[in-house]
């Protein structure tokens, strides 16, 4: 089973959550200097990380997708088969065949993906934990980029609770996101186009131009992003301050309502994507029986042949949904994760909001 393929090669990985193994405390300037060398080797790339400390976790996610990708075609060819040679030949025996390899065929998609959720699970945990002990060694220097300067306990919080946890879900989705749904929209594709290429061709002339407008948009919402996440320290920051100082909270409310501010257009952008995105879903059924039904009506191709464009541009709507997702979420984790390790660099917090 999946599961058990799992477990075995994540066996020398380290114990799970709840089992950790007792740790020798560290003298501080050993923690200190082994804190600075971890941060040093943070790589510049969000994609080098997470090779670097997943390599092996990423290595059984690849050979999981690389199972589950080539049978999400095998459901699209069944139901031709079922619809032209089963009831075209009113042949119970073969529909009942059919129904049966129909069956195992999602068993076995199910099981994939159960482990492959597994895996994922397991990179995107052990690496929040390597994140969050990087932070904790390197807390007496969060924020301090000048020599003297006290550390930024709001930083630490806000790195260690939200940012790490952003980051880590994203190396655990790194090689999967895109192996699974872009290797299911190829092969749908492929196989749409070997039935009749002519409406596949259409179907994708139909999706591309999503991508153009989903790359323009991003840009922005990616400079919002990063704007976000250091007015989101700075809370944290004059919060500690605040409470030090027993100052008035003038700065954290205008901290507050500009936080406030850079999510509602966050929010503005990305739905508008999300709208272009639902209204492409709805569109492709229409095209295909547009379309499809008139070569129907010409003797141009056969009604099984309509009955599995149908099917195969529905399976293909939720994948390039997610795949548009996942492109969106790698430009806003590349961002977070440049300015965490910046911020391990003790480079990252004293720059301007909207750098």
């Amino acid at each position: 089973m999946p599961g058990g393929f799992v477990r075995f090669c994540f066996m020398n990985q380290a114990p799970p959550l709840g089992r950790s193994e007792p740790a020798r405390p560290l003298p501080p300037d050993e923690a200190a200097d082994r804190g600075q060398r971890t941060a040093q080797t943070l790589p510049d790339s969000i994609y080098r990380y997470a090779w670097k400390v997943s390599r092996r976790g990423q290595a059984v996610i690849c050979a999981l997708s690389a199972v589950l990708i080539p049978l999400g075609t095998v459901p699209l060819d069944l139901q031709r088969r079922m619809v032209d040679t089963a009831l075209g030949n009113k042949d119970l025996r073969l529909l009942l065949l059919l129904g049966g390899l129909y069956l195992v065929t999602i068993l076995a998609q199910q099981s994939l993906k159960y482990g492959l959720n597994i895996a994922r699970g397991w990179v995107v945990e052990d690496v929040t934990r390597r994140l969050r002990k990087t932070i904790y060694l390197r807390k007496d220097s969060l924020g301090s980029a000048q020599p003297g300067t006290k550390p930024d306990a709001g930083t630490a919080v806000a790195m260690a609770a939200a940012e790490s946890e952003a980051i880590a879900g994203f190396v655990g989705d790194a090689l999967s996101v895109p192996l699974v749904q872009g290797g299911t929209i190829l092969f749908t594709f492929g196989y749409l186009a070997w039935v009749d290429w002519r409406i596949a061709g259409l179907t994708l002339l139909l999706y591309t131009p999503h991508y153009f407008v989903v790359h323009a948009v991003q840009q922005a919402i990616n400079r919002l992003a990063r704007t976000q996440a250091k007015v989101v320290r700075r809370l944290g920051h004059t919060l500690v301050r605040d409470a030090e100082t027993r100052r008035e909270g003038g700065r954290f409310a205008t901290l507050v309502d500009l936080a406030y501010e850079l999510r509602m257009r966050i929010y503005r952008r990305k739905f508008i994507l999300t709208y272009l995105g639902n209204f492409l879903d709805a569109l492709g059924p229409l095209i295909v029986l547009m379309v499809g039904g008139w070569f129907v009506i010409h003797g141009q191709t056969q009604v099984s042949t309509l009955v599995v464009f149908i099917s195969g541009v529905q399976r293909v709507a939720d994948p390039w949904d997610q795949l548009i997702n996942f492109y969106r979420t790698a430009q806003i984790a590349q961002t977070k994760y440049r300015l965490f390790a910046q911020t391990l660099d003790g480079s990252g917090h004293h720059q301007p909001l909207g750098h």
